[in-house]
């Protein structure tokens, strides 16, 4: 184990730290701003491995904190106007009507402003969620100025707490142990990615039968 983190550790410190921030925020800015990517990206799994590179390897946490933030705001108030756009459709079917009945309208009317922040901010913490709450809060015209404040909120908290959590568990348990964690965190995920995928599947076949 101790070969193989040396070596790990070593390739680490070859990766040059523009390489990390670029990878990091593209991640977070790709997953609410392109939907399909955002439903099959691992977003949480690359912030742990950011984390802990931070904390082993060249990258600065402090970067990495206001660029992901900055990222993850780009990212909502994108997917938003793309949904202001082109999501009529999207807030039209079953799944845009369920969401937006959570987050922008409650039994056909506008909940309070205080509300709508709220589970705008939370939704950002719930897996796929976050990848359509963008376009469906875009599609169903939810005020820019509400969303921005909330958006701001949850992209800001949710990014920065899962780095600064990833950096304190590579700077307390040191390079091997936060190389563990964050291989058993991308093992993790990937392996989610892979069971949704196929229960998506087995229920589109259920429901073509």
């Amino acid at each position: 184990m101790h070969v193989i983190t040396d070596q790990l550790t070593s390739l680490i410190d070859a990766v040059p730290s523009w390489a990390v921030y670029l990878i990091a925020m593209g991640v977070v800015f790709l997953e609410t701003s392109v939907v399909i990517i955002g439903l099959v990206a691992p977003s949480e799994a690359v912030l742990v491995a950011a984390g802990v590179l931070a904390s082993i390897g060249s990258a600065h946490i402090g970067i990495l904190v206001i660029g992901c933030g900055l990222a993850a705001m780009a990212g909502d108030w994108t997917g938003y106007w793309v949904g202001r756009g082109f999501g009529p459709r999207l807030g039209a079917t079953r799944l845009g009507r369920r969401i937006a009945r959570r987050t922008v309208r409650s039994r056909g009317n506008t909940p309070s402003p205080s509300d709508a922040i709220v589970a705008v901010a939370a939704a950002r913490w719930i897996g796929w969620v976050r990848s359509v709450i963008p376009l469906v809060a875009g599609a169903r015209k939810m005020p820019f100025r509400r969303y921005a404040v909330a958006s701001t909120i949850g992209g800001v908290s949710w990014s920065a707490t899962i780095l600064l959590v990833s950096f304190a568990v590579g700077e307390t348990l040191g390079a091997e142990m936060a190389l563990i964690v964050a291989i058993c965190v991308g093992g993790l995920s990937v392996a989610f990615l892979i069971f949704r995928r196929w229960q998506a599947g087995r229920h589109a076949g259920t429901a073509s039968s």
